[in-house]
C-alpha cells in the first residue's frame, strides 16, 4: 500500500479544517509569499518551509487574524492582509491605558517546553506594559475552541499543539503573577465577532476594554 504523498496542497489543508479552499487560497494570495509563482498552484513538500508558511497563513485564517477585502473592494486592487485582531485589541490597550506595549516581550522566568536538545524557547507575551507591571494576552478561538487540523499536530516537546496552547496560557497566567506582573487576558467572546470568531469591530470594544483595565488606567 502506497504511503502518504509528499506534497500537500491547499485544498487539502483546507478541507482537512473545514474551511472553504477558495477561502484559504485567497488569503494565501494575500500573505504575497515570495516563493509561489504567479498562477502556480498552491502546494508544497510536506515540512518544507513552504509547507510551514501555507500553515501560517492557515492558522491566521482560522484564528480571525487575517481580513480580506470584500468582493466589492478587491475590484478595486488586489486583496491586502490587514491589521490582526490580536494588534487591534492591543492598539485598543495603548488607547486607553496611554501607554505602548511592548509586542511580544519575553520573560526570563517564562520558557516553553524543551526540544529534544533539552533547549527551552523564550513564551512570548502579546503586550507588556512595564511602567504598569501589566502582561495583556489577546486570546483568540483557538485558545478555547479545539481546531482539528492544527491542534492534532505535534510539536518538538512530543505533544499535541493544542494540548502545548494550554499548557503555555496556563504556565503565563502562573509564573507571571508569581514574579510580580499583573495578568489580564481578553477573550474573543467579549468583544462582538462573526461566525468564524473574527471581530467586527466595534466602538464598544474599546469600552469593554477600558472596563476590563480600569483599575490600571491613570
Amino acid at each position: 500500500m502506497a504511503g502518504p504523498s509528499k506534497v500537500i496542497t491547499a485544498v487539502e489543508m483546507a478541507e482537512a479544517s473545514g474551511i472553504d479552499p477558495k477561502r484559504l487560497r485567497a488569503a494565501l494570495r494575500a500573505a504575497h509569499l515570495q516563493w509561489h509563482p504567479h498562477n502556480g498552484r498552491w502546494e508544497a513538500v510536506r515540512g518544507s518551509d513552504q509547507h510551514r508558511d501555507m500553515e501560517r497563513v492557515m492558522a491566521q485564517l482560522v484564528g480571525g487574524s487575517i481580513r480580506l477585502r470584500s468582493t466589492s473592494q478587491a475590484k478595486k486592487g488586489p486583496s491586502e492582509v490587514t491589521i490582526r485582531d490580536e494588534h487591534y485589541v492591543l492598539d485598543l490597550c495603548d488607547v486607553v491605558l496611554g501607554q505602548k506595549a511592548v509586542r511580544q516581550h519575553c520573560f526570563e522566568f517564562l520558557t516553553g517546553d524543551p526540544d529534544r536538545r533539552g533547549y527551552r524557547k523564550p513564551l512570548p507575551v502579546d503586550g507588556f506594559y512595564p511602567a504598569l507591571g501589566l502582561v495583556v494576552e489577546y486570546h483568540e478561538r483557538q485558545h478555547r475552541e479545539r481546531v482539528g487540523f492544527f491542534d492534532d499536530k505535534p510539536t518538538v516537546s512530543g505533544i499535541p499543539r493544542g494540548e502545548q496552547r494550554r499548557r503555555y496560557d496556563e504556565r503565563r497566567a502562573e509564573l507571571l503573577p508569581r514574579h510580580g506582573y499583573s495578568l489580564v487576558v481578553l477573550e474573543v467572546d467579549e468583544f462582538a465577532h462573526d461566525r468564524a470568531k473574527r471581530l467586527v469591530r466595534t466602538p464598544e470594544d474599546q469600552k469593554v476594554i477600558s472596563r476590563r483595565l480600569s483599575s490600571f488606567i491613570g
